[in-house]
């Protein structure tokens, strides 16, 4: 199946989408990418955005409360996706396994759109003055979520499984098994799960996502400026390399890159064959994994900060 085909599918509904980064690792790009904004930023993003409720009028998944307002706007773009499945290409880029690094990933993008295209939409609405108040707030808000979308290693890749959610995993003994709410094949756990909230989770432990992500800051300091350059493509393809050498690269048993992709996870018994390679997931990988997802939440609070001071400079 060509993956604008399956793009259309998931549009369609027909694979469950996945909410990528959870709720805290979007709110720890927000709360990194706030330190760094200018003071004419954090004006135009109060202007913005500063009373949530007045602008966010969908049903809530995460619960925001007391959280800083560009975090709480963080995870909007995942609430918005029932209204809108047009919008669920946008999250992320089908990059395949094996692809050269100097390769252009706009070939991966469909007519439907992804992650990188949808960033440079947003960021355009954002600065276009001319726009409705609430336009330019709806564009904030899917700003600050594409941003950390692309920098979700497995938002920018596939290997003929869903960006990793046709791979059933084990994590920390928790078995997986066959998701009873799913009729598309999923499997819980699965490796794209495992990327979006359950290495992040364990690492968090009783933190909450401020001080988590003033640990990160502290930790990237020195790194931080020199990671605020690059356009959205460029980033694709770094966190498609990170997907390659970490996500996939570090699993304890290799697994074949594979050609194409699939629209859900009972296609071509796909993840029965994934589930065959019997991965289980624990401390070596977690080791290998968190340093890496915590470097990508860094880099991603940067660059959502330097797009910002730009819109406001």
């Amino acid at each position: 199946m060509s993956r604008v085909v399956s793009s259309v599918l998931l549009v369609l509904g027909i694979a469950s989408p996945a909410r990528p980064w959870g709720c805290h690792g979007h709110e720890i790009v927000a709360y990194v990418a706030y330190r760094h904004l200018s003071p004419a930023a954090k004006a135009g993003v109060k202007d913005l955005v500063g009373r949530p409720a007045s602008v966010v009028h969908v049903e809530r998944f995460c619960d925001v409360t007391g959280l800083l307002a560009l975090a709480n706007v963080s995870s909007w773009a995942d609430d918005v996706r029932g209204e809108l499945p047009s919008t669920a290409p946008w999250h992320f880029i089908d990059i395949p396994r094996g692809t050269a690094s100097s390769a252009d990933p706009a070939q991966f993008c469909p007519i439907a759109g992804c992650v990188t295209s949808a960033i440079t939409t947003q960021l355009a609405r954002l600065k276009d003055t001319s726009l409705p108040k609430q336009r330019r707030a709806e564009a904030l808000m899917y700003l600050v979520h594409f941003v950390g979308d692309v920098h979700q290693p497995l938002h920018c890749t596939t290997n003929d499984d869903r960006g990793g959610n046709c791979v059933p995993v084990d994590f920390f003994g928790t078995k997986t098994r066959p998701d009873p709410r799913s009729q598309h094949g999923d499997w819980k756990p699965n490796l794209h799960a495992v990327w979006d909230t359950k290495i992040l989770d364990r690492a968090m432990g009783s933190q909450g996502v401020e001080h988590y992500a003033n640990e990160l800051d502290r930790e990237f300091a020195s790194k931080l400026a020199a990671w605020q350059r690059g356009t959205p493509s460029s980033w694709a393809m770094e966190t498609h390399r990170v997907a390659d050498a970490v996500a996939y690269g570090k699993l304890p048993t290799a697994l074949p890159v594979e050609p194409g992709d699939v629209a859900r996870c009972d296609q071509n018994h796909i993840s029965d064959h994934w589930h065959g390679f019997d991965e289980r997931l624990a401390q070596s990988y977690y080791d290998a994994a968190r340093p890496a997802l915590d470097e990508q939440l860094a880099k991603a609070g940067a660059r959502l900060a330097m797009l910002l001071n730009r819109v406001w400079h």
